[in-house]
């Protein structure tokens, strides 16, 4: 048989057009997706703090709707309205005490010397706490004073930082809001949702999809009503007794009693410096009063935690207050609350996965 009759060898193409084809369109879809991701990253704080209400709510609004017969919209209205009202009433009253509280701060960090307060002359007349403490108070050119004359600008640095943690307090109770609207939209639309997070969730992790919905959810609603909402509600109970006791700096006091009872530091630590403060500067009956209610909201949360977290934490309290830490160091205000639920399910979901992934009650 003649060689001209024998067909060629084929030399393949390097590299394939179908390689080509392919890598062409995941670089297309990745630079697509990066691009998304981009756009939503500013609100990324806010769409997972939404998510989180929502799911958290998600009883008390099936509820709510069944009551008004079944008209969801209505129910979700109605959660959006509360949640608003109390969220921008106590914000406005706290916000108005930041603004004072920063008003003294720059008093006295505002020029080239660190300025002392000084006490009234009345505390150096009384013969009782009060007169103890005057008689132990820095002076203008006294060792306390020089030392902290000494560090001066460390002192400034740390508190133009506080300053600016403030006043962005005003824009992260704005961003609260939004969230909570948000959320009220996802609750109308929550079938929908629930349908498309469930298959999304599939799609990446075959058959488990569903359990890991269910054991997000658990987790989301353990943590919101056993820790934050302790939280929420002692801060709350906190700031009804330094307002009404009339305490300066009221509105920084129970911004830092929310920061230490969701970071399960317990209100105590402010509660304490409150009380001295009170038999120093305030009469006897003002002062009993304020302290029989600061001591009910410090053993508050052993009552609140069994009723509203159940079973036991669903994660082990160091994870909450890392998460807590590590979303307000990268989302400020929000990250405490989304930093402990986003942290949880993290560890929920690894402990799962670890140990053969099972289905999570949903709490």
């Amino acid at each position: 048989m003649s060689n001209e009759n024998k067909t060629p060898p084929v030399t393949p193409s390097w590299p394939p057009a179908k390689a080509v084809d392919t890598f062409i369109r995941l670089v297309l879809l990745g630079g697509l997706l990066a691009w998304c991701i981009m756009i939503l990253a500013p609100f990324t704080s806010v769409l997972m703090w939404s998510v989180i209400m929502a799911v958290a709510l998600y009883p008390l609004f099936t509820t709510l709707a069944r009551w008004m017969r079944g008209r969801s919209i209505w129910a979700a209205v109605v959660i959006v309205i509360v949640g608003v009202s109390c969220v921008a009433v106590p914000g406005y009253i706290t916000g108005m005490s930041l603004v004072d509280s920063v008003g003294i701060l720059r008093t006295h960090l505002g020029g080239d010397e660190l300025k002392v307060p000084q006490l009234p002359a009345e505390w150096y007349q009384d013969k009782g706490l009060r007169r103890l403490v005057a008689d132990r108070w820095p002076a203008d050119n006294g060792a306390v004073a020089e030392f902290l004359q000494a560090h001066l600008e460390d002192i400034k640095t740390i508190a133009k930082r506080t300053l600016q943690a403030l006043a962005g307090f005003t824009m992260d109770l704005v961003m609260l809001i939004l969230s909570i609207v948000i959320a009220g939209v996802l609750l109308a639309n929550a079938k929908v949702g629930g349908k498309v997070a469930e298959d999304f969730l599939d799609r990446v992790m075959g058959r488990n999809g569903a359990a890991m919905v269910d054991l997000a959810a658990g987790t989301i609603r353990q943590v919101a009503k056993g820790i934050l909402g302790v939280a929420v509600l002692q801060a709350a109970m906190f700031a009804v007794g330094v307002f009404i006791a009339g305490i300066p700096g009221a509105g920084l006091l129970t911004v830092v009693a929310l920061i230490l009872c969701i970071i399960q530091l317990g209100v105590g630590l402010v509660a304490i410096p409150v009380l001295i403060y009170a038999w120093t500067s305030m009469g006897a009956t003002a002062a009993v009063l304020l302290t029989i209610w600061m001591v009910i909201v410090m053993i508050s949360d052993n009552i609140l935690k069994p009723i509203l977290l159940g079973r036991g934490a669903a994660v082990p309290m160091p994870v909450i207050f890392l998460g807590s830490i590590g979303g307000f160091l990268l989302s400020g205000f929000i990250g405490l609350f989304t930093g402990a639920v986003v942290l949880s399910i993290g560890y929920r979901l690894m402990n799962s996965w670890m140990t053969g992934f099972k289905a999570a009650d949903n709490g």
